[in-house]
């Protein structure tokens, strides 16, 4: 994604994997191919490939966190996988060593000014840079910022620590934060300030939230894993395996269309391809992303 400029404020992401990762029938269990070939027109060739390239039945995503410089403040929005941290469930995810870091200080980055690490939700894929190993320990890998997690989300997972989608995560990227003293564990529509706040959609986890960012006028939405891919944007009512209620991320879906769409807000999702922001429009009956 190029720089995007939202008022005086910058958006970057920051990429550590993307691939073949959304196998459709097992992913949205029960759904159908057909159902993504139907949608072929607005999503080929960043979300779907080419026919003759494409695996058929497998959507791509990206792993990747959102960069928002202000005047005021660097803000980290999901911090991906993470090196070195034992993830059996999801094998592409395994002892990953990217040049994650690298790619941060090409932006311009430096851990030590980060002033907010903010969590859409607590997933192993959204949290796993919150912290690094250093001298057999895992500590905060941004050692000033402070990192915003919603009380609901941790609460569940602190009491479900072996939970779906978990896989050590809380126990690597989420608890030595707060043992460093880093942590704030706000109510679900915290805000920054007047240009970032926090919002609540529950479904995908009980306390997953979306980050509202409003400057000079422009407007974005950071949706975590409200949705994973744009076809849920035609599709609302297909929520994945990993959701915690099936009809509560659907209506989450739902509720997201129905205020952004058709406005100049900026959608951006957590696993989206590149070019990853973009509109939420009416497609006839339906609805699709505009980039």
């Amino acid at each position: 994604m190029k720089t995007l400029k939202i008022g005086n404020t910058t958006v970057d992401t920051v990429l550590e994997w993307s691939g073949n990762l959304f196998d459709v029938g097992a992913f949205w269990p029960g759904r159908s191919w057909d159902a993504v070939e139907a949608e072929r027109d607005w999503m080929e060739p960043h979300f779907i490939a080419p026919k003759d390239k494409s695996k058929p039945g497998v959507l791509a995503a990206s792993i990747h966190t959102y960069v928002i410089r202000t005047p005021r403040h660097t803000i980290l929005v999901d911090t991906c996988n993470g090196n070195h941290k034992t993830r059996k469930t999801i094998p592409p995810f395994n002892n990953l060593n990217t040049d994650y870091m690298e790619k941060m200080a090409a932006l311009g980055v430096k851990p030590e000014e980060v002033d907010y690490v903010m969590c859409t939700h607590l997933h192993l894929d959204h949290v796993g840079w919150n912290t690094k190993l250093e001298n057999g320990r895992w500590v905060p890998t941004f050692p000033k910022a402070r990192y915003i997690f919603a009380k609901t989300e941790y609460d569940h997972w602190f009491a479900n620590m072996n939970g779906h989608a978990m896989d050590g995560s809380f126990e690597d990227s989420v608890l030595p934060v707060v043992e460093a003293g880093r942590a704030d564990l706000v109510e679900n529509d915290f805000a920054i300030d007047d240009s970032i706040w926090l919002e609540p959609a529950p479904g995908h986890t009980p306390g997953s939230v979306c980050i509202n960012l409003v400057s000079g006028g422009g407007s974005a939405l950071f949706t975590g894993d409200c949705f994973h891919h744009p076809i849920q944007i035609a599709n609302p009512d297909w929520s994945t395996q990993f959701c915690s209620d099936l009809a509560g991320s659907a209506t989450a879906r739902r509720k997201i269309i129905d205020k952004i769409c058709d406005t100049d807000t900026y959608i951006l999702a957590a696993h989206f391809m590149d070019p990853t922001a973009g509109r939420i429009v009416r497609n006839k009956d339906r609805w699709k992303l505009k980039i």
